[in-house]
């Protein structure tokens, strides 16, 4: 039986993409240590009026080309199959890194939330890192769980998403509630310690970290061929989820200044923990060790459905081992004079039916990461920034190729021209936001591996048209 997604299994996969581990990490690892809570807070808020033109730009062409694969589709309807493969090939990497990226975080949680767990045996070093034997398992565990969910078909997927969302939410709301209710002299001294001073540089860098923070939102734009909900209706739920993203950033950034002296940021591990723990106690200290494990895991499945569905568009153009919605062979299709082709991927039977491979493809991709240590994970996750601004960009030149009104240019427009500063942001050392030297070979080599898959399909398939 298929499944349609509604409007709550939208926002719970955006909501879910955007929000991870490091919305839980982070706040004493880098906000408050480097920038401070009032940088912070200004740099969110600035992202988020930014990105404001982005999904605008988003709604405009979702309405123009309502099919799966987002940005790839898009960009392959407006701007020619080159772009379109440039487009789906960065924002491939962005996904599927992300899905290990979350898997290796689960370890992370358990070591922080229960001191009993053990890491099991050291393997060996990875770039510094060491790699346990115990949070291998762990990870690949819960990937191959998720492989499975996913097999099983978008109606068990998207329910594991709504359940985790909501404990996330559920979870963050009860601990914000009792935690601002126990604001005393103490926890006004921390919080005075941790605003620090505005500093452009700093806000700057903030906002050149909004691609990676919010990365996700764009996944609803990938699942078209899964709902029959307006764009518009797509919009207003997908613009929720990255203002409540953003209050999910700062609220946790906040209870970790309150509960934690900026002096003291360096000499613990988990500062949001401590600061909960020492706020309200270990009982709704345990209650964030389930916020954070919704946060982590519903961000692994969110992009574990929205990376199938760029696969499967990708897949369709260059008729890579794809079939119908109705289960029917490429070549039943082609023998049908009246059909709904390989490039829609809707039928009225119901939501897109994921090839196999597809789906073993993605895991397999990601079981093979955390074997390489979370330090050499992180190089993919500036590579993740970088593809969601390209896929930004190429969405808003979109928005403003097919924009008939002056609103409609105009939003487009800052859309490129937000799109583009994350860019700049991101690959110059101008602003001290740019990503590792390490991210930069390994994007060099992405870009090497896909000039050599886009020359092998224009080779092997000449009757496509790569221009």
């Amino acid at each position: 039986m298929s499944h349609k997604l509604q409007k709550k299994e939208i926002f719970s996969v955006a909501l879910g993409s955007v929000i991870g581990w490091g919305a839980f990490v982070l706040p004493g690892n880098v906000f408050l240590k480097d920038y401070g809570l009032l940088n912070t807070a200004i740099g969110f808020t600035i992202a988020v009026f930014m990105l404001v033109f982005i999904e605008k730009s988003y709604s405009m062409v979702m309405e123009r080309v309502p099919k799966s694969g987002g940005e790839y589709s898009f960009a392959n309807d407006l701007l020619g199959k080159k772009t379109a493969f440039v487009t789906g090939w960065g924002l491939l990497l962005a996904y599927i890194s992300i899905i290990p990226l979350n898997a290796t975080a689960v370890p992370m949680v358990l070591d922080k939330v229960f001191p009993s767990y053990s890491k099991g045996s050291l393997l060996y070093t990875v770039s510094g890192y060491e790699v346990f034997s115990n949070d291998v398992l762990v990870s690949l565990s819960i990937i191959i769980f998720f492989i499975i969910i996913n097999l099983r078909g978008l109606k068990d997927a998207a329910l594991a998403q709504k359940i985790c969302v909501f404990t996330l939410v559920f979870s963050l709301m009860v601990i914000t509630l009792f935690t601002f209710g126990s604001i005393g002299e103490v926890e006004q001294q921390n919080l005075q310690s941790n605003l620090g001073t505005i500093d452009t540089a700093s806000i700057i860098r903030i906002i050149a970290f909004a691609p990676w923070a919010f990365i996700g939102f764009d996944t609803v734009a990938q699942l078209a061929g899964d709902h029959r909900i307006a764009a518009k209706t797509v919009s207003r739920v997908t613009l929720l989820a990255i203002i409540i993203g953003a209050l999910i950033y700062n609220v946790l950034n906040l209870i970790t200044a309150l509960g934690v002296n900026s002096t003291e940021l360096d000499a613990v591990s988990w500062q949001t923990g401590q600061a909960v723990k020492t706020l309200v106690g270990n009982g709704l200290f345990y209650l964030l060790g389930v916020a954070m494990f919704g946060a982590v895991i519903s961000g692994l499945n969110g992009f574990f459905i929205g990376s199938s569905r760029l696969v499967l568009s990708m897949s369709q153009d260059y008729d890579i081992g794809t079939q119908s919605l109705n289960n029917k062979s490429d070549a039943d299709l082609r023998a049908t004079k009246n059909v709904e082709t390989v490039e829609n991927a809707e039928t009225s039977s119901g939501s897109i039916n994921i090839p196999k491979w597809i789906i073993f493809f993605i895991g397999g991709c990601s079981l093979m990461v955390p074997f390489l240590g979370r330090n050499a994970l992180l190089w993919f996750v500036d590579l993740s920034s970088v593809g969601a601004s390209i896929a930004y960009l190429v969405t808003c030149v979109c928005a403003y190729k097919i924009a008939e009104t002056g609103t409609g240019k105009f939003i487009s427009i800052m859309g490129v021209l937000v799109s583009f500063a994350f860019l700049v942001f991101l690959l110059t050392p101008f602003f001290d936001s740019n990503i590792t030297m390490p991210s930069y070979y390994v994007l060099i080599l992405w870009c090497v591996l896909g000039l050599m898959v886009y020359l092998f399909l224009n080779k092997s398939k000449p009757n496509v048209s790569l221009n």
